[in-house]
């Protein structure tokens, strides 16, 4: 053991003090109180009796002697690379009377295998495996530590990681079952926030989450396991689970939504999003009147669809979409899921690319946490009656594609890639937390767009050049009789709030075709006809089209929507004008 003629005491843990190893850099957070201070209180606040602590870099040995001093701590397992440490630290336990640890000089690996360098530096906290972040003192070839075979022989229930970068790829392949908790300092200026991207991922799958309590700012994570999947603990933002990686066969996909008397034209994209590859719908309705609620129970009950009464109805809410998709993050779904868009019944996907399903965007785009599509209006293309006929076909005008720049933001709807990154659901975009690696925001050619990161409030962008790989058609009209049918209705998103004449203005432009929905109808048409299929689906279908005709018949006449009509033809119409809403002193003008 060095000499030494003074002690400190950290966290109440006593430790030579020998300069030669505790250098005034590493000295002077110690005096402070400052050392290994993060580490300390996880450990003091999670372990219980019983529990085995394999730690990775022991340091001086502070952190597991604080862990020894548990009660009923069953036993500590060190694993400290750098030989020079190694008396330190049985000297510390001898300090504090500790008898329960283990030491053992190694490098922590994946796997056992051949001695391995290490480099020495003469701040011990920063030696490492890697020689090129910052000069090293000297090169010590170090037994290896094989994770696979620590593991199996010590069956640690927690496990605690500082090797200064070590950990990108140690435990990949190792079974974490045991365990409750990780705590891990990790290192982004070693591996970059991609590495540290990876580490939380690899985590989240094996049912790992970051922890409430882990300090934003904190080098020091705490990662705690998933006991039980949806269950919301103290802190959390979302209910817990584990997640699936990037690339996993099968992904599951939900669109959450929110409807109320859009009867005629819930099969057609139903379809059409089963046939891209969605597989999960979660539909809330309030106050339907169309029989939208019926087609959509018998949906349900064929397994297609999962459908709810909004939650708002429990309360006096009166915003339906935000308290939907506050409560979708309690759902199954959003527990089983891989992906999820929230987007309306009026909003189509249209993939550009392959076969126009979303592996095939998924593949040209390449991993994402967010891909967010801009929107396409497609305007009432000068229909004034409703037909019973698909939307998609319908409509083919829309708004300019390649717009100028006083014209070019508009409005998206994102695919979220479940992942421990995601804080909450929104109806534009999610929320997400920077905190835990590199954040991949795409656009609708796949480029990287980082401006949702900067400002939590977006909800849209320029959509110059973003229509590449796959845009968002959106059908807000239909036609001039559907667009009264809408005006009664009154918004899905807030009760008591109905479109404006503004809104049918800047939505109603048909001035382009490039947008092409029919090369995808085929297969949309067979899933369309293999759900009528169902003679029970099918009179309900009839019968929310039937509900819809009437509601325009009685319309008619009532003054309000006469108003609207009048303002439509007068203003922001490019038909042909019915001879009772015809201004023949205007005509005579022009």
């Amino acid at each position: 053991m060095y000499a030494y003629d003074e002690t400190l005491t950290i966290h109440g843990i006593k430790v030579a003090f020998v300069p030669n190893i505790i250098t005034p850099t590493i000295e002077k957070p110690m005096r402070k109180g400052k050392y290994e201070k993060g580490e300390v209180e996880i450990m003091r606040a999670i372990l219980q009796p019983g529990d085995r602590l394999l730690e990775l870099g022991a340091g001086v040995g502070v952190v597991s002697s604080v862990a020894a001093t548990v009660e009923g701590v069953e036993a500590v397992l060190s694993i400290e690379a750098d030989p020079n440490l190694v008396p330190m630290i049985k000297e510390t336990w001898r300090l504090n009377g500790i008898e329960t640890t283990e030491l053992r000089n190694g490098v922590a690996m994946a796997k056992t295998g051949d001695p391995v360098k290490f480099y020495i530096r003469d701040n011990y906290w920063a030696s490492s495996m890697e020689p090129d972040s910052r000069p090293y003192a000297r090169i010590e070839e170090v037994p290896s530590a094989g994770m696979d075979t620590l593991f199996q022989e010590f069956r640690p229930t927690v496990l605690s990681c500082d090797i200064e970068g070590g950990e990108l790829g140690l435990l990949d392949e190792v079974d974490l079952s045991g365990l409750r908790h990780i705590v891990m300092e990790v290192h982004p200026k070693v591996y970059g926030q991609e590495g540290l991207r990876k580490i939380v991922d690899m985590l989240g799958e094996k049912g790992f989450l970051p922890s409430p309590d882990t300090k934003p700012d904190s080098s020091v994570k705490r990662f705690d396991r998933v006991l039980v999947a949806g269950q919301m603990i103290e802190g959390a933002i979302l209910p817990r689970r584990p997640y699936r990686p990037w690339g996993a066969e099968a992904p599951r996909v939900l669109i959450p939504t929110c409807m109320k008397n859009e009867g005629p034209f819930i099969l057609e994209w139903i379809a059409w999003h089963r046939a891209i590859g969605v597989t999960d719908f979660l539909v809330f309705t309030n106050d339907c009147t169309d029989g939208t609620d019926k087609l959509l129970d018998r949906l349900d009950d064929m397994g297609i669809v999962r459908h709810m009464a909004n939650p708002a109805l429990g309360s006096d809410a009166t915003n339906f979409q935000p308290v939907a998709l506050r409560y979708l993050h309690y759902t199954r779904e959003m527990r089983e899921v891989d992906y999820v868009i929230s987007m309306d019944v009026d909003e189509f996907i249209n993939i550009r690319v392959g076969e126009g399903r979303l592996e095939d965007l998924f593949a040209a785009a390449g991993e994402f946490d967010v891909l967010s599509m801009s929107e396409i209006n497609h305007g009432s293309n000068n229909k004034l009656a409703y037909e019973r006929t698909w939307v998609t076909e319908a409509y083919p005008g829309h708004q300019s594609t390649t717009p100028g720049k006083q014209k070019a933001h508009r409005g998206v709807k994102s695919i979220t890639r479940l992942s421990p990154r995601v804080n909450a659901i929104r109806n534009h975009r999610p929320d997400i937390s920077q905190d835990f690696g590199q954040t991949i925001w795409r656009d609708g050619s796949g480029r990287t767009r980082p401006g949702f990161l900067k400002d939590p409030e977006m909800n849209g962008w320029d959509c110059r050049g973003a229509y590449d790989l796959v845009s968002l058609d959106h059908f807000p009209l239909r036609s001039l009789e559907c667009f009264l049918v809408k005006m009664h209705r009154g918004d899905v998103v807030v009760a008591d709030k109905s479109v404006s004449n503004r809104y049918w203005r800047t939505r109603n432009n048909q001035g382009e075709t490039t947008s092409d929905l029919t090369r995808f109808g085929a297969l949309a048409r067979k899933e369309y006809d293999r759900l009528l299929s169902d003679p029970i689906l099918a009179d309900l279908h009839e019968a929310c089209c039937a509900a819809h005709e009437a509601r325009i018949a009685s319309l008619a006449g009532v003054e309000e929507f006469e108003e609207r009509k009048k303002w439509i033809f007068s203003e922001a119409w490019g038909g042909d004008i019915p001879d009772a809403y015809r201004d023949p002193s205007k005509e005579a003008a022009e």
